[in-house]
């Protein structure tokens, strides 16, 4: 046939120098030249494109410039590039007989085609030879539509991933390489904008629909409507079903801005594209596979939903990309370096969005947004803070709640989709953002909200984005918004990723929500192997690979992490501020915590009739309380948001201290009003306390309460753990701590135990602030007054009665608490450390 032909010819033509040993060569280059020609229009054959075609040829087959200049005469002969059509073959039966036309339709089947060429040689040669037909066709910089109907259809038949032949037109084509396309809109009166070749406007962008929207002339101006595909259409940043399209408008269709100059409609296509790489990706924990052999690439702009039942490996592959829980084996590849040294680097170039809010109930938006940027950007000038900030809330399309209270389920605030808009902005306050991962963004929400969510999804990936999608819901209209379906067979194999609109075949369902109980029909071995083994994977793992050139490399290293100096201080000073800010807006628990010290006070004075060694044990043990108190819950119900701070680079010591700094504040305070409510009422000036020691006392005593609360918050996952073990701690204080039992009273063991009890230190300080103390007289006689000399050695806090021996001194005692301070304080780092690298 005719492909054989042209084989058969360029052998002859060859003569002595078509050995055997080249007739494999021989046989491709014929192939591949021939495919090139069919590209070309009937006619004369451009002086440009002959040289496209040229180069082509030679950079593909290896052949010399003579041999290549042969083999192209002979390829665009007239005859070498005519395709036998169905007319052709009722014709020639017509005349030869039905016989020679079954014959005739027999050899046409066996000739060559570009879908054969691609079974034949790979989806690496499909994808090279696709290239070719781009070059040759944009040989005077530009492709016309024509060209644009030949080559989509080419890209068809060779199987080519509709993203990789938008990647070839901003390759090839002048007008994508120069940064907009030019449309004259001064004739016509009706204009249909989208991604088929047969539309008015054509946009080369998969993310963009065959027939997106429209713009329409009316006696007012332009008008624009969207046609229904699914797909945005964002007219100044906002969702219109049909609006008036005027001069000082931007239309946004896919990653396409479109905006008039003059009666001209200029389209501005995406400056360049990156990919992120995931490449054999494999985990294992004994003999349970978690992660098993994951590959697929990724570009800017694309939507991908994670879909599998549970135990699939959906989080631990999200975990193994962003590095969290980095894989036994594989690379994950961005931009050609390794993507995890690039997040050393920078952070932010991810964002994590849980499916719980992580956000402070208490704060306005604009305020969580605030505190956020400046965590991000700890040294980036408070003008751009706010420009970024608003560039967030216009992206979000949540201006107009800029200053209502975020609020949670208990506390009214804005609603269940406006918090999960809020929650994305967190991780989109920096413009460096290029991976995003939403963990069931529309969980809890009600369907037309779910909608919007994943609405704002698509718009976010149209904003350059890789967004990865976590969900359950493979609702029509949420597959509407996604360009891949990556679903996971249990074991983390993958049983298909590619459009979702193919899944359903390839699962051979009716919708796509019977994909999971599909799976479960036959081993999850079987389904990844399937998949590997079939067209799909060539098309959309394979070829892309290809494109990118990852065949047998290594990923780049990034380079060396840029330590930032005082950054950690900056942080402090933000967490500082947004903490304080917290405990401020929560007026109810401000209101509880700042009536402790006066309740209990009042009720100290209704019991002690005078100051005694019971009212300082009490003291004490009430100032530990306010500390551990307030701190136990701390880091628990911040969990989440910490782990999304420590993502962003945020250390656990700025975090901690920040805690430390404002809840020791709130402690002091209390401590403070304490003890002077104590020196006041009990008057225990005439027994010579200092107001300014017992305070002083007491507020140490406090900050260790604290750093004991911190420790129990960072040790447990809920709050009703953490809370039900305080007691345990604090009764053993009232024990061992040296007034219900007199520690010369005690066993060895339980004065070895009573060393380890913050009360006893605290106590022992808290009689030396003073030079005497009342205790009831014998046989109901008035109270008396001893020096504390005779209490302490009483209470075995000194050991012998020599005014030599006075026990420990005030500066030992203080030390002692500033090291129980210190001791929990390092516990709470290394768990919050810990915490951190387990829950990234």
């Amino acid at each position: 046939m005719l492909g054989a032909r042209l084989e058969d010819r360029f052998r002859d033509a060859l003569g002595p120098r078509a050995s055997p040993a080249r007739e494999p060569e021989i046989r491709f280059a014929a192939a591949f030249a021939r495919m090139l020609a069919r590209i070309l229009p009937p006619g004369p054959v451009h002086d440009g494109s002959r040289s496209a075609m040229s180069g082509a040829i030679a950079a593909r087959t290896g052949l010399g410039p003579d041999d290549v200049a042969l083999l192209l005469a002979l390829a665009l002969r007239p005859e070498a590039r005519t395709s036998i059509t169905e007319d052709d073959l009722r014709a020639f039966g017509s005349r030869f007989g039905r016989a020679e036309e079954e014959a005739l339709r027999a050899a046409v089947r066996e000739e060559l085609d570009l879908a054969r060429f691609a079974e034949q040689y790979g989806s690496a040669e499909a994808l090279l030879l696709l290239d070719a037909l781009f070059r040759v066709c944009a040989v005077d910089g530009a492709i016309d539509r024509a060209e644009t109907g030949r080559l989509t259809r080419a890209a068809v038949e060779l199987n080519i991933d509709p993203q990789l032949v938008g990647v070839l037109f901003r390759k090839h084509d002048a007008r994508h390489r120069a940064g907009e396309l030019t449309f004259e809109l001064a004739a016509g009166e009706r204009f249909v904008l989208g991604r088929s070749p047969t539309v008015d406007l054509h946009l080369p962008d998969p993310q963009i629909a065959d027939r997106h929207a429209e713009i329409t002339r009316t006696s007012e101006g332009w008008r624009v409507s969207d046609l229904g595909s699914g797909r945005p259409t964002l007219l100044n940043g906002s969702m219109v079903r049909a609006a008036p399209f005027g001069p000082n408008d931007q239309l946004r269709l896919g990653s396409y801005a479109l905006a008039w100059d003059g009666p001209t409609l200029v389209a501005r296509p995406p400056a360049g594209f990156s990919a992120l790489s995931v490449r054999h990706l494999s985990r294992r924990i004994g003999a349970t596979s978690l992660l098993d052999d994951v590959s697929f690439t990724v570009f800017t702009g694309e939507v991908i939903a994670v879909v599998g039942p549970s135990g699939s490996g959906k989080t631990t592959l999200l975990n193994a990309i962003t590095g969290v829980a980095p894989a036994d084996s594989g690379d994950v590849i961005y931009d050609g370096a390794s993507f995890h040294s690039q997040l050393q680097r920078d952070p932010s170039l991810v964002g994590t969005v849980p499916q719980d809010d992580v956000v402070h109930p208490e704060l306005t938006v604009e305020e969580s947004l605030r505190f956020s940027a400046r965590l991000r950007m700890p040294y980036a000038p408070e003008a751009e803070l706010a420009r970024e900030v608003e560039r967030v809330l216009d992206e979000l399309d949540v201006r107009h709640i800029r200053h209502a209270r975020i609020g949670d389920a208990v506390r009214r605030g804005i609603s269940g989709g406006q918090r999960k808009r809020v929650n994305v902005g967190q991780e989109l306050l920096t413009a460096s953002t290029r991976v995003l991962f939403l963990d069931e963004p529309t969980s809890g929400l009600d369907p037309n909200t779910s909608q919007e969510m994943v609405s704002l999804v698509r718009q976010l990936a149209d904003g350059g984005r890789i967004v990865f999608l976590v969900t359950h819901d493979v609702s029509p209209s949420i597959l509407a918004q996604v360009d891949h379906l990556l679903v996971l067979a249990r074991g983390g194999r993958v049983a298909w990723f590619g459009p979702p609109g193919d899944a359903c075949t390839w699962f051979d369902v009716r919708s796509p929500d019977q994909i999971f109980s599909r799976l479960s029909t036959e081993d999850p071995t079987t389904w990844a192997q399937r998949y590997r083994d079939g067209q799909a994977f060539r098309k959309f793992v394979r070829t892309r690979e290809h494109l990118l050139g990852l065949d047998g490399i290594e990923a780049a290293p990034s380079r060396p992490v840029a330590v930032r100096p005082f950054a950690g201080l900056r942080h402090y000073g933000t967490l500082t501020r947004r903490t304080l800010w917290v405990k401020l807006r929560d007026r109810g628990g401000l209101g509880v915590l700042l009536a402790q010290a006066p309740i209990l006070g009042i009720a100290m004075w209704l019991v002690f009739p005078a100051p005694q060694v019971s009212s300082l044990f009490m003291l004490a043990l009430s100032s530990l309380w306010f500390g551990a108190s307030a701190s136990v819950r701390e880091l628990i119900a911040e969990r989440p948001i910490w782990r999304r701070d420590a993502r962003g680079g945020i250390g656990p010591l700025p975090y901690l201290a920040a805690k430390l700094t404002v809840l020791g504040a709130l402690v002091t305070l209390q401590c403070s009003a304490l003890a002077w409510m104590n020196w006041w009422l009990l008057d225990m000036a005439d027994y010579g306390f200092a107001a300014w020691q017992m305070a002083g006392v007491a507020s140490a005593t406090g900050l260790t309460g604290v750093t004991l609360g911190l420790a129990l918050s960072a040790a447990f996952q809920s709050s009703e753990a953490a809370v039900g073990m305080l007691p345990l701690l604090l009764i053993p204080q009232i024990t061992f701590g040296g007034l219900i039992v007199r520690v010369r009273d005690m066993g060895p063991a339980a004065e070895w135990i009573s060393r380890c009890m913050v009360v006893r230190y605290s106590f022992d300080a808290l009689i030396r602030t003073g030079e005497t103390l009342s205790r009831p007289g014998n046989y109901g006689l008035e109270r008396e007054r001893l020096s504390i000399s005779g209490f302490l050695y009483d209470l075995g806090l000194r050991k012998t009665a020599s005014v030599s021996d006075m026990g420990l001194g005030m500066p030992t005692l203080l030390l002692a608490l500033a090291g129980f301070s210190a001791l929990f304080l390092v516990t709470s780092l290394g768990l919050v450390a810990r915490s951190r690298r387990a829950g990234g």
